[in-house]
């Protein structure tokens, strides 16, 4: 199985703060890897680096394959008359748009796989305004998926969802992980540690962890959370 992502010598600092550093881990194709740590140690910055949106001021992040970011809180107005598949459609879309284009076969199909794998089937032509926060979750996981990318990095999905909620999507995150693969920072531990198959402590710097069983044991220990 090889690397899909390789984080190398990785250092980022917002002005006078260093937000991580010493950052050296890989990721495995068609693995689910957990990032967890307290708040403010640095798992969204390294979210957000392998996404793209920042750039290590020292070091690089390889990646094998296009990164579908979902941040940890995605912004919109939910009373625009937008609807699920809608929603979902626009992953499709690519750089180069233009004008006036239109979705094509393909896209309305990946759109309706994604829609689909995320158990949102009959929920296509409903407002976006209408879905419960974990409906809404997974919606815009479905987006992700729709976009074809290898990699899916999501920060905190999980976050505000009740204990229904969060075990659907869960099963959404173990079926993913078999042909995509999947980074999730969480609070949540010992869901996504079982979950996971690898999984990386993020406190300024990092320590990755082959078994997510040893990290859960660690932390069981005394590592404050």
């Amino acid at each position: 199985m090889r690397d899909a992502i390789i984080f190398e010598h990785v250092r980022f600092c917002y002005g006078d703060v260093c937000a991580v550093g010493n950052v050296d881990f890989c990721v495995k194709e068609k693995t689910l890897t957990a990032l967890v740590g307290p708040n403010g140690g640095g798992k969204s910055t390294l979210l957000k680096l392998l996404a793209g949106v920042l750039r290590p001021e020292e070091g690089r992040v390889k990646k094998c394959g296009d990164v579908a970011y979902v941040p940890q809180s995605v912004f919109f107005d939910t009373s625009f008359p937008i609807t699920v598949r809608e929603l979902v459609m626009m992953g499709t879309l690519r750089q180069d748009i233009r004008p006036f284009c239109r979705y094509g076969s393909a896209g309305k199909k990946a759109a309706g796989d994604a829609i689909a794998r995320a158990g949102l089937t009959g929920y296509e032509h409903r407002g976006v305004g209408q879905l419960s926060g974990g409906q809404l979750g997974r919606a815009v996981i479905a987006r992700a998926l729709a976009s074809d990318a290898d990699i899916i990095a999501l920060d905190e999905p999980d976050a505000s969802l009740d204990i229904d909620a969060a075990l659907k999507l869960y099963a959404l995150l173990e079926t993913l992980k078999k042909d995509r693969t999947i980074v999730v920072a969480s609070h949540r531990i010992d869901a996504i540690l079982s979950l996971a198959d690898s999984a990386v402590y993020v406190n300024k710097d990092v320590k990755a962890y082959a078994s997510p069983g040893r990290l859960k044991d660690e932390l069981r220990g005394g590592v404050c959370l």
